[in-house]
């Protein structure tokens, strides 16, 4: 679109320096996102930071849409306005014309990667056309497009991300983080599937309380989705029933998993899968830990509430695999044990694949840290479940950003008398995969699918996943 034509689309109360030949095809208020085709948003009531703004300069942006006259700026286009956030819709829909057939968002404190990466999955199994946005990246088909910053971003990125350039029906999945939806990061963004996976203690460094986390979360449902849309619920979450009450009251129509509509039962000798009154016999499904079952289960909750056939869905369970560092097993031939990288890094996640990787009453062994600048309270929790339910445990850096590393690691400890302290976490995943045992298990957590370790504000290069593969092979 070219900048000549904006003022056909929006209300502009003044222009300066208007470049009519210039064209833009974005738009976005992050100066991390702008470039030479994007237009950039400047909210002065935002108090936005002027090496942001300079920042997109330095990215040749076309031009600054705003609110209040920048007069630090002298050679960018202006466009004045008066209400930012009205015409800032007008150009979102003007330029990403193309939405997505159905929006899914996945919120809770663990596993909305999988299970957005397992809706991806069937889809791509089913030739159902999709994309996927979140922690590991954003995705087309499956194939991956680009690494983003935010498992969340902003409402004009949002747009973007979702959006095609194409008259094509697809789908559209993305994470909804308690950071976003707090800080309503979202916008007006509707959805037309909202699922939970679970809440347990996460983020309160930044929430304070468990209440103000909670209530986070159910943003996604009590504020954007849409009046027709389906609320997908893990029925194992207590004290939910204010949101159910509300959800009720707009009489939007809510699907459990886990114990009640759609959940898998296992045995020893067989599994299958309930899906409302019908029941399948399920066989040779990749997934079979505790924690896969439960993040499929949400998946194929959402799968469907889009309307996709039952059997279909059972055809290709199958082919389903984790996404890249949730769960990732490499088999080490050398001694016949297996190591296991995740990117559990709450006491609930921790929990839950220390008792999923429980063979025979045989506990796993256990290497882990825990992030600085992040809630302290965590590396007590962890420590007394790392102690309790591993057999050995391997304490070292995850993250310190600008703590005392030792002083993190000696917190742990305090609570996980068993703890082996290692600083180096490249040394400590050496000894410990050194140390292995035959058949013995190896749960390398926290990092998963990071490919850096935060000291300070440097970002260092380190792929937990990387540095086991060349180890073992």
């Amino acid at each position: 679109m070219y900048l000549f034509d904006l003022q056909k689309t929006i209300n502009v109360e003044k222009v300066i320096n208007l470049k009519k030949n210039k064209i833009f095809l974005t738009i976005t208020a992050n100066s991390k996102y702008s470039n030479a085709k994007s237009l950039f948003i400047i909210d002065s009531n935002s108090k936005i930071k002027n090496t942001y703004i300079n920042e997109a300069i330095r990215k040749n942006i076309p031009a600054i849409v705003t609110n209040k006259y920048q007069s630090n700026i002298k050679k960018i286009p202006q466009f004045l306005v008066k209400n930012l956030e009205n015409e800032k819709e007008k150009i979102i829909k003007k330029i990403y014309k193309y939405r997505p057939y159905k929006t899914i968002a996945i919120t809770g404190t663990n596993g909305k990667t999988s299970v957005s990466w397992y809706i991806s999955n069937i889809f791509n199994q089913l030739k159902i056309k999709n994309k996927i946005l979140g922690t590991i990246g954003y995705f087309n088909n499956g194939k991956k497009i680009k690494d983003v910053q935010l498992t969340t971003p902003s409402y004009e990125e949002l747009c973007n991300y979702g959006s095609s350039n194409k008259k094509i029906k697809y789908n559209f999945i993305f994470e909804a983080s308690s950071h976003a939806l707090d800080q309503n990061r979202l916008g007006k963004y509707k959805i037309d599937i909202a699922a939970i996976t679970n809440i347990s203690r996460d983020h309160l460094d930044y929430h304070k309380s468990m209440m103000s986390y909670r209530n986070a979360k159910f943003k996604l449902f009590t504020k954007h989705l849409s009046q027709s849309g389906i609320a997908i619920i893990n029925s194992r979450i207590k004290n939910i029933s204010t949101l159910e009450k509300k959800l009720l009251s707009k009489n939007i129509k809510i699907i459990y998993f886990g114990k009640k509509d759609i959940f898998f039962n296992k045995n020893k000798k067989a599994m299958t899968l309930k899906i409302f009154q019908n029941e399948y016999n399920i066989k040779n499904l990749n997934l079979c830990t505790d924690i896969e079952i439960e993040n499929l289960e949400c998946a194929i909750s959402c799968c469907i509430s889009l309307g996709i056939k039952e059997k279909k869905i059972i055809k290709i369970l199958n082919k389903i695999s984790n996404p890249p560092g949730r769960l990732q097993k490499i088999n080490y031939k050398k001694n016949k044990s297996t190591i296991i990288v995740d990117y559990a890094h709450t006491p609930d996640a921790l929990e839950k694949i220390l008792i999923s990787e429980n063979t025979n009453n045989i506990k796993p062994i256990l290497l882990f840290g825990c992030g600085g600048n992040r809630d302290r309270n965590k590396r007590k929790l962890m420590g007394k479940i790392a102690n309790k339910l591993a057999s050995k445990v391997y304490i070292t850096d995850d993250n310190p950003r600008f703590e005392s590393p030792s002083k993190i690691r000696k917190e742990i400890i305090k609570y996980c008398p068993k703890g082996i302290e290692i600083s180096n976490r490249k040394k400590a995943i050496n000894l410990a995969i050194k140390n292995l045992l035959k058949g013995e298990k190896l749960i390398i957590a926290g990092k998963g699918h990071e490919k850096f370790q935060i000291i300070k504000n440097k970002k260092i290069k380190f792929d937990d996943y990387k540095l086991v593969k060349r180890i073992v092979t």
